[in-house]
């Protein structure tokens, strides 16, 4: 497998896998926070790695505003190509600050989503840190990722997302599992994890 996203931006909305988690992961997230039930039309929405914006194409009709940001160039350029109203598409390192400065606005959000981002970073416990730093007062932060059987293997254990959180600050933390993925016969299971700023 190549360590280069841009080498699968091309071929990545058709593959139906990929598709099947946005929509499982979005799913997760209205049952969570309610985003379709109306009440999310003035909310800015950081998605945090957002490939070529799958889950941005979800939440884009019930808020404000969605900054789909990725380092991938390709899967930017692919996002880019849909034209979505209300996504504004960057090719950036949101945890560098001088990145995010130089992009100007990823600040202030409502809701930060990381949709299989998390367990590829390698800082991970640091990149949760200032990510919970863009969150609006009361804001949200959620997290998908392969749910690991136990320290060293791939993916997140559900300690490892609850002591990330706590240590970013975050409160009313929840780690659970929240739907399998099939692959090759077997299930592989897909936790899910957020946390809240609390007021200031």
């Amino acid at each position: 497998m190549s360590d280069d996203w841009d080498d699968y931006a091309d071929g990545w909305d058709g593959n139906s896998d990929v598709r099947h988690y946005a929509t499982r992961a979005f799913a997760a997230l209205d049952g969570l926070a309610g985003v379709t039930g109306g009440g999310w039309q003035d909310k800015r929405v950081l998605d945090f790695g957002c490939g070529t914006g799958l889950l941005s194409e979800k939440l884009a009709p019930h808020v404000r505003e969605v900054a789909a940001v990725d380092t991938s160039e390709r899967m930017i350029a692919v996002l880019e190509e849909k034209a979505l109203p209300n996504v504004r598409a960057l090719c950036t390192d949101v945890l560098d600050s001088g990145a995010r400065e130089a992009a100007g606005g990823l600040a202030g959000f409502d809701l930060i989503c990381a949709s299989s981002v998390c367990s590829f970073l390698p800082d991970y416990r640091g990149a949760a840190a200032v990510l919970a730093g863009l969150l609006n007062s009361g804001g949200m932060f959620v997290q998908w990722d392969w749910l690991a059987s136990g320290e060293g293997a791939s993916g997140l254990t559900l300690q490892q997302v609850r002591d990330a959180l706590r240590a970013a600050g975050l409160g009313s933390i929840r780690a659970e599992q929240a739907f399998e993925m099939g692959s090759g016969g077997q299930g592989m299971p897909v936790l899910m994890g957020s946390g809240i700023r609390a007021p200031d």
